[in-house]
């Protein structure tokens, strides 16, 4: 794709009469973003002190920034960190950003990202995971900064390493100054898209590093505790609607000679159409869901949604079985890390080829994925298995756990932290 020819769509896509929907909801959020920044900038831009413009599209990025912002800040005091999504899903989050700052993406044009640029006035942008908006990328290096990816991926089977689309992203990504890449094989895959070989460096997962210093907290739903008491607790997290039709038919052929069991479902996007539609289903199946509410007591029923977001890697702790949510569709597993850091074996959807932390939990039996066929039956048969067989479940949690490798968070930072001073490769 040709650089004029994206910016063809881009603006074309960000003219479109959208009124309903997420793309519709962030493409409303970027258009008022260069505005807001400059209000921002107006009164909380500190003059002399450098400033990273950290990217994270959605959630699951802002876990791979959160440690490394955290252990930047220790090296540089005066820092400032402004943090951009492109997810309105962010905008919603309850929970606290580790940013000075936080707003959406502007537009990827010119015009407003050069207005953000100057506005801003950054020393470094790091995009987290591989978001790199290719108008960002470009007028950054035209305006002298530095562009850096960490925790940076691209999967085996990515459309950007087909023949049509390499030659676009080569004219983008020869302009990033550095990239940490979580893996040999995904490093590879970022030079053979155009990153100049000596600014990558494999330096593993941020992410897991922040799992791995956290703990779970029983009294983020204390109503929850004495309903899983003495239960063994399937928990379902970041759920679609396609992984909540497999997790009920599931549950229709599990929990009628399982009376111990439970099923907790916490939907990705837990709107209360989402949360009525999963009842709905479930009492096609004759199945009964009671919603979570912090402020009564839960109903004892084998099923319960919760119609909250932010409290996941917390209601994890209370299970001894995960599932995660986003790999029946393309490119869209969510975090598989947070439960198999608390040590419980993980089952999720039939997720692309080349998502490193789900392919290792495969490979040494800390997780299952699960089949495009019947998935429903599979997940049955898997869950009744972890039920019945305490130390299965257990070894399956240890082999989980033993994927996650600490020590990411503090390579990126110290790599931030060079070009942030200047030097042209983050030597230490």
């Amino acid at each position: 794709m040709h650089v004029a020819l994206y910016r063809l769509a881009a603006r074309l896509m960000h003219r479109l009469p959208l009124r309903r929907g997420t793309v519709a909801a962030s493409i409303a959020g970027r258009r008022e973003a260069a505005q807001e920044w400059a209000a921002w900038a107006a009164t909380s831009r500190r003059r002399g002190s450098p400033l990273v413009w950290v990217h994270a599209a959605s959630v699951g990025e802002i876990l791979v920034a959160d440690p490394v912002i955290a252990a930047l800040r220790e090296r540089i005091p005066a820092l400032q960190v402004a943090l951009t999504h492109s997810s309105p899903a962010v905008a919603r989050w309850p929970c606290g950003l580790p940013a000075d700052v936080v707003g959406y993406l502007p537009l990827d044009e010119a015009g407003p990202v050069t207005a953000v640029l100057r506005t801003l006035r950054p020393t470094l942008i790091a995009f987290a995971r591989g978001d790199v908006w290719p108008e960002v990328a470009i007028q950054a290096a035209a305006h002298g900064v530095r562009l850096a990816v960490m925790g940076a991926t691209v999967r085996r089977h990515s459309r950007r390493l087909s023949p049509l689309a390499r030659p676009f992203y080569r004219r983008i990504y020869r302009l990033l100054s550095w990239v940490g890449a979580v893996s040999a094989d995904h490093a590879a895959r970022w030079i053979r898209l155009g990153a100049p070989a000596a600014h990558v460096e494999v330096t593993g997962d941020p992410r897991h590093d922040l799992v791995l210093q956290r703990a779970p907290d029983p009294a983020a739903a204390p109503a929850l505790v004495p309903w899983a008491a003495g239960r063994t607790v399937l928990v379902a997290g970041s759920t679609e609607p396609a992984d909540e039709g497999v997790l009920l038919r599931a549950a229709a052929l599990v929990l009628p000679d399982h009376p111990a069991a439970r099923l907790l479902v916490v939907p990705h996007d837990p709107t209360p159409a989402r949360i009525r539609r999963l009842i709905a289903r479930a009492r096609q199946l004759e199945l009964a869901v009671a919603v979570w509410d912090r402020r009564a007591p839960t109903p004892d029923r084998a099923i319960v949604a919760v119609a909250e977001a932010g409290l996941l890697f917390d209601l994890y702790g209370l299970g001894e079985i995960a599932y995660v949510g986003g790999g029946f569709r393309p490119g869209g597993l969510h975090a598989v890390i947070e439960p198999a850091a608390l040590g419980r074996p993980v089952a999720f959807g039939p997720c692309d080829p080349g998502v490193a932390d789900a392919e290792a939990l495969v490979a040494r039996g800390g997780g299952i994925a699960l089949p495009r066929r019947r998935p429903h039956r599979a997940l049955a048969r898997v869950w009744r298995g972890w039920l019945a067989s305490a130390r299965g479940r257990e070894a399956a949690g240890r082999a989980a756990q033993d994927v996650l490798r600490d020590g990411s968070a503090e390579a990126t930072a110290r790599a931030l932290r060079a070009l942030v001073e200047g030097r042209l490769t983050p030597g230490y």
